[in-house]
């Protein structure tokens, strides 16, 4: 059997025992772990594994993947035995080895997991449910394609995106599949290169064909799931959580056109200048980082920048408004109204989301805005 032969059946193998030791769903991945061609798996009902998350956060947030002693503290937590077995080849990092991730990534599949901090977006397309069935099915796919081009364009750019998105009827949940504040600023600029490319889209094609937007965007924490369809779990995840109901709650007042990004805190990475980026500075940061999306084409003509800011009294962070917005929970959501400008080579600037004195349906209270981002 050649090594080629022997991943793929190990693979094969592995798939096998985590589907059958799944059972439908009756019990999830915890946590594996591998020792040369040994692999183990400690597999527990999900309300045991979510149960214990709070005192035991490692159950649900980082990789699968764990040393042998977190793996044996996880089945002793769990009162799980581990389901082992042999595979035709060694898992690591060395020559020959297969890469632990290859498992990893279909380990997730039979898994819960959260992720403490991500950008996630939210496309809302006004007045779907009164558009005919093939109305509706035009606007979803030119959605779809917009945010196709936007990766495109992105990947383009050099700029590494992954758009993952998962439908709620009338619109996506869109994200990007990598982690960490490089992969959420460059969320944020595919959001721009998509409704700019909708808006282009709306100005040459028939109304009822494209849509219109609002969008809504916030970081946050969100759990991870994979949906069954029929007895397998797809190969793609979806995601829920406070992030997800934040921008659900957010876009529920939302006017037609309107950009909403949620007031949050990102942290930043240990050893960075500051150790919290607000709402306001990151997208001033964003705005750096899309000069590198220069000379991309958008409707045919050369990218010559992108910058969108909150709106208010000025433009300067201090000058911006905070938005309450109340849901029907009694809840309130705080976000910021974005204006953002697309340039492009012989062309008028093209913009995008409503002016502070376009808001007056907007039935919201608005508040002058202090910035909370501290140094640690």
């Amino acid at each position: 059997m050649s090594e080629a032969d022997a991943v793929r059946q190990g693979m094969r193998e592995i798939d096998f025992v985590l589907h059958s030791s799944w059972r439908l769903g009756k019990t999830i991945v915890a946590g594996w772990t591998h020792q040369g061609s040994r692999i183990s798996f400690c597999f527990s009902e999900p309300y045991n594994v979510l149960g214990r998350a709070a005192e035991l956060p490692r159950l649900i947030r980082g990789k699968r993947l764990m040393g042998p002693r977190t793996f044996a503290d996880t089945c002793k937590a769990l009162r799980a035995r581990a389901v082992q077995m042999e595979l035709p080849f060694s898992i690591g990092g060395a020559k020959g080895e297969v890469n632990p991730l290859l498992i990893e990534n279909l380990v997730k599949r039979y898994a819960v997991m959260e992720t403490a901090s991500r950008a996630v977006i939210l496309f809302d397309i006004v007045s779907f449910s009164k558009h005919t069935p093939l109305e509706q099915v035009a606007q979803l796919s030119s959605l779809e394609y917009s945010i196709n081009s936007a990766v495109k364009r992105m990947n383009n750019a050099g700029l590494r995106t992954e758009l993952a998105r998962s439908t709620v009827g009338d619109g996506f949940y869109v994200w990007n599949r990598a982690k960490g504040i490089e992969a959420d600023l460059r969320c944020w600029l595919a959001l721009l290169l998509i409704l700019a490319d909708n808006a282009l889209a709306r100005q040459k094609g028939n109304a009822r064909l494209v849509p219109t937007l609002r969008a809504a965007f916030s970081i946050g924490s969100h759990f991870s799931y994979h949906q069954v369809e029929g007895t397998t779990p797809r190969g793609f995840e979806y995601i829920v959580g406070d992030v997800t109901i934040t921008l659900a709650r957010i876009i529920a007042k939302a006017l037609p056109g309107q950009i909403l990004a949620g007031a949050f805190n990102r942290d930043l990475p240990a050893g960075a200048k500051e150790a919290v980026l607000d709402t306001p500075g990151f997208l001033a940061r964003a705005a750096l980082i899309a000069e590198k999306l220069a000379d991309v084409e958008i409707g045919h003509l050369p990218l010559l920048g992108m910058r969108a800011v909150p709106t208010g009294g000025t433009q300067r962070q201090n000058g911006s408004l905070l938005y309450h917005i109340g849901d029907k929970h009694g809840y309130t959501h705080q976000a910021f109204n974005i204006r953002a400008a697309i340039e492009r080579d012989g062309a008028d600037t093209l913009m995008l989301g409503r002016e502070a004195n376009d808001l007056s349906d907007f039935a919201v209270e608005a508040v002058p805005y202090a910035s909370r981002a501290s140094a640690r």
